[in-house]
C-alpha cells in the first residue's frame, strides 16, 4: 500500500532538510544507494536529459593549434 500524501508545515527553513536527514538515518546503505539512482533517473526524465548512446567514454588531449 503506498503512503499518501500529506502537507507538513514547517516553523523554519531548516526543518525540512533536518527531517530528511533523520528519515535517512532510519534506511540502511543499500537502501539509500537505491533511492539516489531512483531519484537520479527521475530527475533526468524530468528534465528531458537522455543518455547518448553515442558517447564516447574517454578523455582526449589534443595540442591545441593557435599556439
Amino acid at each position: 500500500m503506498e503512503k499518501k500524501k500529506r502537507i507538513i508545515f514547517y516553523k523554519d527553513k531548516n526543518d525540512p532538510y533536518l527531517e530528511s536527514l533523520r528519515e535517512g538515518k532510519k534506511d540502511t546503505p543499500e537502501e539509500r544507494y537505491i533511492k539516489f539512482f531512483e531519484n537520479r533517473r527521475k530527475f533526468n526524465e524530468f528534465m528531458g536529459i537522455k543518455k547518448d548512446p553515442n558517447a564516447k567514454k574517454t578523455i582526449e588531449i589534443k595540442k591545441v593549434t593557435w599556439i
